[in-house]
């Protein structure tokens, strides 16, 4: 069974509907992407927004996967760093239900905040004003974290601090763990390409990525940049959206549809597969079955807006399961 440790930036995400694209480009947002802000733009793009129905729902991109992992009965932490504010508190509480054991530290800056903006394709954007979780520093974790864990689950937002992470990385190595990584955003990868490629080569077991950032990891398309990435570690995902996910282990190749959805928000998508694709690794299913939980899972998550859906869509993922 897998006992599995993650590490992200603990960030609540505020969802805003948007009527069209075109505000994307006043906003200065490339849609689909990941925008990292700092303060001042932060409350600049919220005072530009202010009129927009929003929701706010605990997320960060680790985080998602732990707790929808916990949720399907993997035993889950999550290492990340918050502030003692209202944000920070609900995000605590927001673990605790959903049976993760938290270790959050606490920062002096607000509480990290991603603002997603959801096109009416479903796609979305994220302004990302870190906070707190920018803080979590090498300092910060130690040896003891990772002990009676045995996969190490990493979101590539993380790169950006490579002390960080490579600490990180050598710890869990040091415990005996697997390492996971998902890639996060194609252009967090675009700007730390050299760092990620020698980091997945010496030490990343699994890789979870979309086309997008298979793409800017390898330089092909999905099929040959699934083929490029397995010859460094031991499982390769790619994950294709509507047209579902290729695997390669060793010498066995998947290729799953996606299962048929009303996409209303993709927020969580990739997460949600994640975590899928976990619980079947812990059940030591196939490589087929596994990226096919991740399949049901991504694709019930699309049908409701934020990531995180309640008890009874989780026992209608069970039962398709």
């Amino acid at each position: 069974m897998i006992r599995l440790l993650g590490m992200g930036n603990a960030l609540t995400d505020v969802l805003m509907p948007i009527e069209s694209d075109n505000l994307l480009n006043v906003l200065g947002l490339p849609k689909g992407s990941m925008q990292l802000i700092n303060q001042e733009q932060f409350y600049r793009i919220r005072t530009q927004v202010s009129d927009l129905p929003r929701q706010l729902v605990c997320g960060g991109s680790a985080a998602n996967t732990i707790t929808g992992a916990s949720k399907l009965g993997i035993s889950s932490r999550f290492i990340g760093k918050v502030n003692h504010d209202e944000v920070g508190l609900n995000y605590q509480h927001d673990l605790q239900y959903y049976g993760v054991d938290s270790h959050l530290l606490k920062g002096d800056l607000a509480s990290g905040q991603s603002l997603v903006f959801i096109s009416p394709d479903g796609e979305r954007t994220f302004a990302t004003y870190l906070g707190a979780a920018a803080d979590l520093m090498p300092e910060d974790i130690h040896p003891k974290l990772f002990r009676n864990y045995n996969l190490f689950y990493l979101e590539g937002y993380l790169v950006q601090n490579h002390d960080l992470f490579l600490k990180a990385v050598n710890m869990a190595k040091n415990e005996g763990m697997k390492v996971a990584l998902d890639l996060a955003s194609y252009n967090v990868v675009e700007e730390n390409l050299d760092f990620l490629n020698q980091i997945i080569a010496s030490s990343v077991d699994i890789v979870f990525a979309n086309e997008e950032e298979a793409k800017a990891l390898t330089g092909f398309q999905p099929e040959e940049a699934l083929e490029c990435i397995a010859k460094q570690v031991d499982m390769a995902v790619v994950k294709m959206g509507a047209y579902g996910a290729m695997a390669i282990q060793g010498e066995e190749r998947v290729l799953v549809p996606a299962v048929a959805a009303n996409c209303v928000d993709t927020t969580g998508a990739g997460d949600l597969f994640a975590a899928g694709f976990i619980y079947g690794m812990s059940n030591g299913r196939s490589l087929g079955d596994c990226t096919r939980y991740g399949t049901i899972t991504a694709g019930k998550v699309i049908e409701v807006v934020g990531p995180k859906m309640s008890d009874s869509v989780w026992e209608k993922v069970c039962s398709d399961f």
